[in-house]
């Protein structure tokens, strides 16, 4: 090969080397999404609840504000038309904490679902996207809808117990949410968790434990029992109003213990006797923990110092609604067994 021909082939690899450093020198462009939004008013509110942002040819994913706080509780991802024209998930279904940047639920999320809803192109794509008006809630969307809150309550209620070791379900319905209370013109929104209804004792002092973690945020340490007359007149008041009114049902539950085990979950543990060393409010507590004891405050006989009729008033709390409102017995017991991990 003469001198000629190595010259030129030396010239071509010194531009093909520079070449290829220039390309390095080139940022390649990252994915693009095109993001179309649609607003839709699943509660009547006046607003829109519900979003759907259908990324693409890469995932549908539907944003759920259950409580219209302006705030997504429940992410459905991957929803699609299956059988019989059926609008349900072919992924799963999520809580997002936005405030935390965290999945809550992360066993049901992929991984590159994950990184796609935090990486800036989604971000920028989802800017630019432009909803139009608020859309007709039709049958398949309402469907959706229930679907997601069964699910997300199924996410929110796992992991309770009974707070008495060992107890089962009140066996008379008299003693389950929702039964009447004639004496004060109301309705009872708890299970009175008396020995005798439960299978196990619960006599006054007995133990009271937490029926999950969470925080507390009430605790009447230094609860003063109602007098006889103060009794009466709670009674007469609500008689004459034809209900319990919210502040006279208050005083009816005596000495209480309230804990949020968030996502808008609260129970409450009424009639208590004394709480336990170190629970106050805004105090964390575990599941199981000793938090009080069943008493009868707020009851007529421990109006009037006596001990008789003591047992725990157990409420769990959804929304600010009480578990089993406007169910009926049978369903409440199905319900409760299973949230509470029972036998039916």
């Amino acid at each position: 090969m003469n001198r000629t021909v190595l010259i030129f082939i030396a010239l071509l690899l010194a531009a093909a080397g520079g070449a290829a450093f220039y390309l390095d020198l080139i940022p390649v462009p990252g994915p693009t999404y095109t993001v179309v939004t649609t607003l839709y008013d699943t509660d009547a509110s006046g607003t829109a609840d519900l979003r759907l942002h259908d990324i693409v040819a890469t995932a549908r994913l539907w944003y759920w504000d259950r409580d219209d706080d302006g705030v997504a509780d429940v992410v459905a991802y991957d929803a699609a038309i299956g059988p019989e024209d059926q609008l349900q998930p072919s992924g799963g279904i999520t809580a997002w904490d936005y405030g935390g940047d965290s999945i809550l639920d992360e066993g049901t999320v992929p991984g590159a679902l994950q990184e796609l809803l935090r990486s800036e192109p989604y971000a920028a794509a989802l800017v630019a996207s432009e909803p139009g008006n608020v859309e007709l809630v039709d049958m398949r969307v309402r469907e959706f809808v229930d679907e997601i809150g069964r699910r997300y309550d199924d996410w929110r209620l796992s992991g309770f117990e009974l707070p008495v070791p060992g107890a089962r379900l009140p066996d008379a319905d008299r003693l389950l949410p929702g039964a009447t209370r004639v004496y004060r013109s109301g309705i009872h929104q708890g299970f009175d968790m008396y020995g005798g209804y439960v299978g196990v004792p619960t006599g006054y002092g007995a133990t009271v434990v937490a029926a999950k973690a969470g925080t507390i945020v009430r605790a009447d340490i230094n609860y003063v029992e109602l007098t006889p007359d103060q009794y009466a007149n709670v009674i007469a008041r609500s008689r004459a109003a034809g209900t319990t009114p919210p502040a006279e049902l208050d005083s009816l539950r005596g000495r209480q213990i309230w804990i949020d085990h968030g996502h808008g979950v609260v129970t409450r543990y009424a009639h208590l006797s004394g709480i336990a060393p170190g629970i106050e409010p805004g105090a964390t507590i575990r599941a199981r923990a000793v938090i009080g004891f069943v008493g009868n405050s707020g009851m007529e006989a421990g109006a009037n110092g006596a001990r008789g009729g003591a047992h725990l008033h157990f409420e769990l709390r959804t929304d600010d609604r009480y578990l089993g409102e406007g169910m009926t017995p049978k369903a409440i017991r199905a319900l409760a067994n299973r949230i509470f991990g029972l036998e039916n």
